[in-house]
């Protein structure tokens, strides 16, 4: 009969026997073949561990290290900040002879810092921008007038 274990090994590995632990000819015993009892944080033997990563995740939605996967709330729109932003920036770019980019710009910044609070940079960007414009676009329009009004035009 061959060299078979009741386990079905062919014994190349002499010193296991599986459910008992270490024998006398493996590692952790000592002369006369007693194997001291294995301490109770240690992983007993004949328990399922997990497989060669480590212990099984602890959830549907966990990693390998058990830690759960958090995943990242999706970011609340920011369409009145960033319309105010362009328009603040579309005034400077020469679309604001009409004073409409300016005005979008100031309302919508105002809107958008109601509405959206995570987008209340590039709303109060688009707020300096609208009110900086209005504030030129005035500016040019009173030194226009003064400018007009005093100019001697010779209609000969």
């Amino acid at each position: 009969m061959s060299e078979q274990n009741r386990d079905g090994d062919d014994g190349a590995h002499r010193g296991y026997q599986p459910g008992r632990g270490p024998t006398a000819h493996g590692t952790g015993a000592g002369a006369d073949g007693h194997v001291p009892p294995m301490p109770p944080a240690a992983p007993h033997l004949g328990q399922q561990h997990g497989g060669y990563y480590g212990p099984p995740p602890a959830g549907p939605y966990a990693d390998a290290y058990g830690q759960p996967n958090y995943y990242p709330v999706p970011a609340a729109p920011k369409v009145l900040s960033i319309a105010s932003l362009c328009c603040g920036i579309a005034a400077f770019l020469g679309f604001g002879f009409f004073l409409l980019p300016q005005l979008a710009a100031v309302v919508l910044g105002h809107l958008a810092l109601n509405r959206e609070p995570g987008g209340k940079g590039l709303a109060i960007a688009g707020l300096v921008l609208g009110y900086v414009a209005i504030a030129i676009t005035v500016l040019v329009i009173v030194v226009l007038g003064v400018a007009f009004s005093n100019a001697e035009f010779v209609t000969r």
